[in-house]
Parts: structure tokens; C-alpha cells; sequence
């Protein structure tokens, strides 16, 4: 009775085939795929392209600093993509869950998967879709029925999406200027790990642009 229950708290998630091949693939070679570098479809995203984008953008800085990559967990991703689904679908953005007090903290989540875990730890973020711009982007009042357009304040110019390689380096690069979750990427005791982002629902019918959620667990040893 005991696993039963575990599975109607976490649904099952499965993993096709060639998904779990970008795991397998070297960074350079992942990052150089042409889907990976196409503009993300805000409507239609490949949330399984931008998870896979958002791992090895971060083993990509591992590397960079001389420490071991991480190595992808199936049963952390199912964790993760827990959370962030949860984050968009109940519109809360926080490393707890307010809406589930079984699954409310990240150890929850985690331990109710696997007991394989000593040290566990997480980073969350969320950011824009949009590309060329810091922090401030202008938009059209659309027409009735219309979609809204979003664009540079300055030039007037409207703003592109980003690729999955360029969210999940920006994303990553967010993590490493902060001293708390950069501290978790650069922690060697922590040795597997698996990233999740989902996107906002109904893109381009609000005057919030497209932006997505993210979920970053890990798990080592003692």
C-alpha cells in the first residue's frame, strides 16, 4: 500500500527514448544540435529540449572550474519537473509548496522517490523568454483578439525569443552570481543532478511576456 500511494502522490513520468540520448551526449555536441539554437515557440515549447539545455549548461560550468560533472538522475528529474509544474500550474514561485503538504519541501519531494540521497539541495529560478533586454521591455495594447507584441522600450523594436541554449546559459549564469546557488553547483559532495522548466500558460495574451520556472535539484553522498 505504501508504494502505491507514493505513485498517485508523484505520477509516473516517462522518458522516450531519444530524450534520454541528449544525457548521453557530450556538451559541445548537444549545444550544437539545431533545435537547441532555434528560437523557443512560447505556444509550443520543448520542455524536454530545455531541460536537457538547462543540464548541461550547468556541467558546462562545472567543467570550467576543474570539478567533476554532474550526473543526470532520472528519479531527481521526476522531482523536479514535479515542482516546476506545480510552480506554474498553481501560480506560486518558492522552494516550498503551499498547496502540498506532502510534497511541500524539496526533501519531501526527493525522499518520497528515492532514499538514495545523504545531501540534497535545490536552486529555482525564473526568467523572460524574450532576448535583447536586461530587465524592462515596452509592449502594444493589442486589438480584441489580438496577441500582445512585446518590444524594446528605446527602439521600438520587436523582441525575438530566446533559444534553449541561450535561457539555459542565461539561467545558469543568474545561479552562478549568486553566492547561495552557485555554492550548490560548485559543491563537489553534491554529485547528481537533474534540472525541469516549464513555461507560463497562455503566452502572448497578457502584458506579462512569456517567461518560465525552474527547478534544479541535486543529490550526493555523505
Amino acid at each position: 500500500m505504501k508504494y502505491l500511494f507514493l505513485f498517485l502522490l508523484i505520477p509516473t513520468i516517462n522518458f522516450a527514448q531519444r530524450d534520454s540520448e541528449f544525457y548521453k551526449m557530450t556538451i559541445n555536441d548537444f549545444m550544437k544540435l539545431p533545435e537547441v539554437n532555434q528560437p523557443i515557440d512560447a505556444r509550443n515549447p520543448n520542455q524536454v529540449l530545455f531541460d536537457a539545455a538547462l543540464f548541461h549548461a550547468t556541467n558546462e560550468q562545472r567543467l570550467k572550474h576543474n570539478l567533476s560533472a554532474f550526473e543526470y538522475s532520472v528519479t531527481i528529474h521526476k522531482a523536479a519537473i514535479f515542482h516546476s509544474e506545480a510552480m506554474i500550474n498553481q501560480d506560486f514561485y518558492n522552494h516550498d509548496n503551499p498547496h502540498n503538504q506532502v510534497n511541500r519541501r524539496m526533501q519531501d519531494r526527493i525522499m518520497l522517490l528515492t532514499n538514495e540521497y545523504k545531501r540534497m539541495a535545490e536552486n529555482i529560478a525564473q526568467h523572460d523568454v524574450l532576448g535583447g533586454i536586461n530587465t524592462q521591455y515596452c509592449f502594444q495594447n493589442p486589438k480584441k483578439g489580438e496577441d500582445y507584441v512585446y518590444m524594446s522600450c528605446d527602439k521600438k523594436k520587436v523582441l525575438p525569443m530566446l533559444s534553449y541554449a541561450e535561457l539555459a546559459r542565461a539561467i545558469v549564469n543568474g545561479w552562478m552570481n549568486s553566492p547561495h546557488h552557485r555554492g550548490n553547483i560548485m559543491n563537489p559532495k553534491l554529485t547528481a543532478m537533474a534540472c525541469s522548466g516549464r513555461f507560463s500558460k497562455n503566452p502572448f495574451k497578457t502584458a506579462r511576456c512569456p517567461f518560465a520556472r525552474i527547478t534544479q535539484d541535486f543529490g550526493g553522498g555523505l
